[in-house]
């Protein structure tokens, strides 16, 4: 029954995102790619994995929970506390991430949540998570010319 309604719910979300998508106003001046065309992207790619969930969930012969495999730990056997660390580290980028910058407050939050899911190498972790935040910063605020926070600490190039 889970993956039944998992699968319809993200077949709603899909219809909604495109829903918005179409609702965005395209500009007056040409433009090779307008607003639109990420948000119906990620709409039709949602839609399209959401068909396939729902194609499987209903097919007939299909159980409507998944057997366990013989271990004594259920399915729905959650760490709470992680999930509760990952919410607070989350809430905490998201209040970080204006003041402090995008690739400062996303190298913090990388590596609070390499430390949640357990790992203990905090330099490495610390430069993986610099590396991709110069890197996502460096592609959507200079090359897409998308404008993200640069915070307390701008870079000179």
């Amino acid at each position: 029954m889970t993956q039944r309604i998992v699968s319809v719910g993200f077949l709603l979300a899909a219809v909604v995102v495109l829903g918005q998508a179409f609702a965005i106003t395209e500009g007056n001046g040409y433009q090779a790619v307008g607003p639109r065309v990420f948000p119906l992207l990620v709409g039709f790619g949602l839609a399209v994995v959401a068909v396939i969930g729902v194609v499987q969930a209903f097919r007939p012969g299909v159980p409507d929970e998944p057997a366990t495999s013989g271990t004594a730990e259920s399915q729905d056997d959650v760490h709470w506390p992680s999930v509760l660390m990952l919410l607070a580290a989350l809430a905490g980028y998201a209040l970080i991430l204006v003041p402090a910058g995008y690739w400062q407050a996303t190298t913090v939050f990388f590596v609070a949540v390499a430390r949640v899911l357990g790992s203990r190498r905090l330099l490495r972790d610390l430069l993986v998570g610099l590396v991709l935040a110069l890197a996502t910063y460096f592609l959507f605020d200079r090359l897409l010319g998308i404008s993200l926070p640069p915070g307390l600490i701008r870079l000179a190039f």
